[in-house]
């Protein structure tokens, strides 16, 4: 199974493209680390926004994605355009998308033998949550 995490900040939806196949994990090299979305008022980016994802999902055989849930209140609220990129990629067709939350993620985590960091798996750093929420998805699935 081949799954996108995706962690969304502030315009940006940073992901991790990661695969449990034979129980081992392989994270391949991607085109691209992130998306974002330029304009958040008009109609047009926010399709190209949802075609440019689904394109990337679709060429590297992803087949469920997983978004980081966010808080909706206080203090650490997210920003309501990251709700609006979440949105946009829930109405993705083909794709099974899932918000799963920190203690899903965590719970995840706790089932594995060795949690991996971003660099270890040739990714960049600030791709850790989103690496982590796939990790933890797929840990919580093949259990």
């Amino acid at each position: 199974m081949r799954v996108c995490g995706v962690e969304l900040i502030g315009n940006e939806a940073v992901i991790a493209i990661m695969q449990l196949k034979d129980g081992l994990y392989d994270v391949p090299v991607v085109r691209a680390n992130k998306f974002s979305l330029v304009d958040a008022i008009n109609t047009v980016p926010l399709k190209k926004f949802q075609s440019d994802f689904k394109q990337l999902m679709t060429d590297y055989k992803v087949e469920t994605v997983v978004i980081k849930q966010r808080e909706m209140k206080g203090k650490f609220a997210a920003s309501p355009l990251s709700f609006k990129i979440e949105g946009a990629l829930q109405l993705l067709n083909d794709l099974e998308v899932h918000v799963i939350s920190s203690a899903y993620i965590k719970e995840g985590l706790s089932k594995a033998q060795n949690t991996p960091s971003a660099v270890e798996l040739g990714l960049k750093k600030f791709q850790e949550q989103a690496m982590l929420t796939a990790f933890g998805y797929l840990e919580q699935q093949s259990s």
